[in-house]
């Protein structure tokens, strides 16, 4: 399966507009960005663990890749990560109440998804790669 189609049961779920649901569309929204964040590093050569430790791999990688586009899924991802846990875990909050801000957050994640592509290209994927990889050897 391809993360990315956690999106499509994100916008299914939008469609129910009651609150469980929509706390179910920021959680799988926030999955389908981070797998295919991760399939996009697998691919480039990286092993991201499949465990919590991943989730801030993910981020720190993307962060630190010197591409604008990575560094602002970076930032959207962790806001995500942030809001499932809030969606997940905290039944007092109101913050799932509101469709259209829902339904902002999956458009968005979905953009950043789809150009995803465009790193897959040369000779960008190279320098992400090459910029990863001088960060890891940075903390390291």
């Amino acid at each position: 399966m391809d993360g990315k189609e956690f999106i499509d049961a994100a916008k299914d779920l939008l469609r129910l507009r009651y609150e469980a649901a929509l706390r179910s569309a920021v959680s799988r929204t926030y999955y389908a960005m981070f797998n295919s964040a991760a399939q996009y590093l697998v691919e480039s050569g990286f092993s991201v663990y499949q465990s919590h430790v991943g989730h801030g791999q993910v981020y720190q990688w993307f962060f630190n890749s010197g591409v604008e586009l990575l560094i602002e899924f970076s930032r959207v991802l962790n806001d995500l990560r942030r809001r499932r846990n809030e969606a997940d875990y905290n039944m007092k909050s109101d913050e799932f109440r509101d469709s259209t801000k829902c339904a902002l957050q999956v458009a968005q994640a979905q953009l950043l998804i789809e150009n995803l592509s465009d790193c897959r290209k040369e000779p960008l994927r190279s320098q992400i790669r090459n910029n990863i990889r001088a960060y890891e050897s940075k903390i390291n």
